[in-house]
């Protein structure tokens, strides 16, 4: 029974990465949006915001959290889903640089906070 289970829960869990769709710049400008209504960002702050990815700032940080999490490449339960963010970001050429700037932190614990730096290292 325990690897039925086992078999079925890895047959969801391909489907479910095989299944992810790659986002496309409307889908970006859609979820930007949506964290910044999440966020309650005013008019005011979003005009005087460095939006920069590189940008030392909160508000910037907060919604590259949002992003990512709005596109479902992370869970909170098992942090980063590797093959989506190989899968977004351009493919099995980019799959061990993915893989190196989205290694587990060091306490084992996925978090989202740690978003920013990862998406900053793949980006570079």
């Amino acid at each position: 029974m325990k690897i039925v289970v086992f078999i079925l829960s890895a047959v969801v869990l391909v489907s479910s990465e095989e299944g992810y769709v790659i986002k496309t710049r409307d889908d970006v400008a859609d979820s930007f949006r949506h964290c910044l209504t999440t966020l309650h960002v005013s008019r005011e702050t979003f005009k005087s915001t460095n939006w920069n990815l590189h940008a030392d700032n909160d508000l910037v940080r907060s919604m590259i959290k949002c992003i990512v999490a709005d596109f479902g490449l992370f869970d909170d339960s098992t942090g980063f889903h590797k093959n989506r963010m190989v899968k977004q970001f351009g493919g099995e050429t980019v799959r061990v640089k993915v893989e190196k700037c989205i290694q587990d932190n060091p306490n084992g614990e996925p978090t989202v906070d740690k978003s920013v730096q990862k998406i900053r290292c793949i980006a570079m």
